[in-house]
């Protein structure tokens, strides 16, 4: 497994395609190694390597759901997850997130998001009732390459982006239904925990 990853992560770095940042792994892995979840979903596949770096936290019996737009990224990630130990573990579907979120059945007890970042606050909308008691959240790129803390005009190439990841922000920080902890490490991300 150790050698797979391996390979997937030197690939991608090759191609300098979007994968977890070496900073982020303890944080994800270690929330991860108490939560065990029974139902993971992520949203953002790249090529499979963040879900065969948290599949080997899931329950006895656990399942994993990766939702990835890119077809021939999607397409490598099942040919990794084929190869590795957990193949009959995980769900790899290709496609838009928010129209997956729709049709997908809950409850999820643990969320990692890491598609298009303008589209967290939408995705959270449609998986909120989907969420267990306490299921957590873990959302990457939160810090948008610090254009998040950029004071007054937005480049406008990113305005909305920037824009949506601000409102998700907000959510998050409404303790009425989250308690976040965000993290600096990598690109940033926030651990929040649903109450309902």
């Amino acid at each position: 497994m150790t050698d797979l990853l391996a390979e997937i992560k030197e690939q991608a770095e090759a191609e300098n395609l979007p994968i977890l940042r070496d900073s982020e792994v303890p944080v994800l892995t270690g929330i991860l190694s108490h939560a065990r979840p029974q139902r993971l979903l992520e949203i953002g596949t790249c090529v499979g390597y963040s879900a065969l770096t948290m599949a080997p936290f899931l329950a006895p019996g656990g399942t994993l759901t990766t939702i990835e737009v890119d077809c021939e990224r999607s397409r490598r990630a099942a040919a990794y997850f084929a190869r590795s130990p957990y193949a009959a573990q995980i769900t790899s579907l290709t496609g838009d997130a928010n129209e997956w979120l729709e049709t997908l059945a809950g409850p999820w007890d643990f969320v990692f998001m890491d598609g298009p970042k303008g589209q967290y606050g939408r995705q959270l909308s449609l998986l909120e009732p989907k969420l267990a008691p306490g299921a957590l959240i873990v959302a990457d790129n939160l810090r948008y390459h610090d254009m998040l803390y950029i004071e007054g005009t937005l480049p406008h190439k990113h305005r909305t982006a920037i824009t949506r990841l601000r409102e998700f922000l907000a959510r998050l920080d409404d303790p009425a239904h989250y308690d976040t902890v965000f993290f600096e490490n990598g690109d940033g991300l926030t651990v929040s925990r649903w109450k309902g």
